[in-house]
């Protein structure tokens, strides 16, 4: 397995794949998401599609990297949406 570096102090000190919450309280899948609406011109059903956004941070000087999950799944739903 490859050993993480930080891209700014160079540490390897991370921390990955943490998820990011949203708000804080009693919800428990409050975690930060990035979308696209498939068809943004429907009134009603816009086909969203969604993919939750985690972080790698750096435990030295505190950089965050974050990442989609499924870079796949969001580039299909944009090109679906460019299609539409």
């Amino acid at each position: 397995m490859d050993t993480l570096k930080c891209t700014r102090c160079g540490s390897e000190k991370i921390i990955p794949n943490i998820r990011i919450v949203d708000r804080f309280g009693d919800f428990e899948d409050d975690y930060l998401a990035i979308e696209i609406k498939q068809n943004p011109k429907a009134l009603i059903f816009k086909d969203t599609h969604r993919e939750l956004i985690s972080a790698d941070v750096c435990g030295e000087c505190g950089y965050v990297s974050l990442s989609v999950d499924n870079p796949k799944g969001l580039w299909d739903a944009y090109v679906k949406k460019q299609n539409s």
